[in-house]
Order: C-alpha cells, then structure tokens, then sequence
C-alpha cells in the first residue's frame, strides 16, 4: 500500500512540476523531479528488470503520440525540442504514467472498459489542465477533444495489453 501511495504522489507531484515548471519557465524542473521520482522508483522495485522495459516501451509510444499530434498541429508545446519531436517535460511525463501502470494503477488490469472510457474522460482533461495552465496549447474545439479522447481511450487499452502481454511481473 505504501508503494502504491508513493506511486500516485510522486507521479502527481512531477506531472504537475513539469506543468508549473514550464509555464514558470524552469523548463528542466520537471524532468529533474520525475528522474529523481522514478530513480527511487526503481529502488523501489529493483528486483523486476521488466519494469524498465515498460517505462520505456510506454515512454517512447508516447512521444510517438505526442510527436503526431505536434506534427498534425493538434497541440502545440512550450519549450519544444524542435519542431519534430514532443518537448522533454512530455517525455518525462510519460515515462512517469508509465510507472503508474503496475502500480498504482494496476486495479485497471482486465478492465478495458474501465480503460477506455479513463482515457476517453481523464485524457483530455490533463490536456486542458496544461492549457489552461499555458503549458500548452490547441483550440477548444469539439473535433479536437475528440481526438484527444479517443487516442486516449485506444491508448489506455494498448498499454496495458502491451504490459500484460510483455512486461507484467
């Protein structure tokens, strides 16, 4: 229980340091946070090498999703890398939820119903946290969130299939 405590709370934290950092132009404070929440993350659970494999695995199909809706114009961010590539603090937000999925959020597993309509509601909305904090942006329209929710609601169940299927310890 404490593990999975930890787990929401730092995750919580860093996301909402990666949102606040960037929009009070400390862009690297947090992906130095969330590097320092999953470094004691996997102290925390160093027995199962497969748990990096997740992150990972999570960390770059999410900036693939990021890096499409940058491409397609969907979403624009501060700090980019470049134009081509989801900026760093996205990055590091996903390699954060990714630690999520076996922990924290592990009551999800089996539940795609569950996962679709999470992704499909809890997406967008940390979406329109980020815009109206001014980490982001993209137009408050209902064409976008509905791509934004339902990449989410595809994206929930891919994950956690691809956990199940690959990684889960």
């Amino acid at each position: 229980m404490k593990s999975k405590l930890f787990n929401i709370i730092g995750f919580q934290s860093c996301w909402w340091a990666c949102v606040l950092g960037v929009v009070n132009d400390l862009q690297y404070l947090g992906p130095i946070l969330m590097s320092v929440f999953l470094l004691i993350h996997f102290l925390f659970f160093k027995k199962n090498n497969k748990e990096i494999h997740l992150i990972l695995g999570v960390g770059l199909f999410g900036v693939l999703v990021d890096t499409i809706f940058l491409n397609l114009n969907i979403v624009e961010y501060e700090y980019p890398i470049s134009n081509l590539i989801a900026p760093l603090w996205i990055i590091y937000m996903w390699l954060g939820f990714a630690s999520t999925i076996n922990h924290s959020l592990y009551w999800l597993n089996n539940n795609y119903i569950i996962m679709f309509f999470s992704g499909l509601i809890f997406g967008p909305l940390s979406y329109i946290a980020g815009l109206e904090f001014g980490a982001l942006n993209f137009e408050k329209s209902f064409f976008v969130f509905v791509i934004i929710g339902f990449s989410w609601a595809i994206i929930m169940p891919i994950i956690f299939y691809f956990n199940k299927k690959y990684v889960r310890f």
